[in-house]
């Protein structure tokens, strides 16, 4: 934290993202409440594998009650998100993100196009 609080205040930044992969369970939990005590302006990112429903994401809302801004579904750029909580719910219950697919596809497709 010390390292953060360092970074803060040599750039003085608008944002800090508080980064944590899904799969970490309960740690991930205790980071965040350590981000947050440490009074950061932040929101948050997640990411969100492919076996992993969220839960994570839900706890830490739900512990620090800060926003979730971003979701992935990998490291590169071409995975990240905007978070939507309808979509994480249908995931959760079992329903999948269909919507997320076909944007996802619609934009692989418009790259694609732009390359040709």
């Amino acid at each position: 934290m010390v390292e953060i609080q360092n970074i803060k205040n040599a750039i003085n930044p608008t944002e800090t993202l508080f980064v944590v992969d899904s799969m970490t369970g309960q740690d991930a939990v205790n980071t965040a409440q350590a981000f947050n005590e440490n009074q950061f302006r932040w929101s948050r990112f997640d990411q969100i594998g492919w076996n992993t429903r969220g839960g994570a994401a839900l706890s830490i809302k739900y512990t620090v009650g800060k926003p979730i801004k971003f979701v992935s579904t990998g490291e590169k750029m071409d995975a990240l998100d905007l978070f939507y909580p309808d979509r994480l719910a249908q995931r959760i219950l079992g329903m999948g993100d269909i919507v997320s697919f076909v944007e996802r596809h619609r934009s692989n497709l418009m790259r694609k196009k732009q390359k040709d």
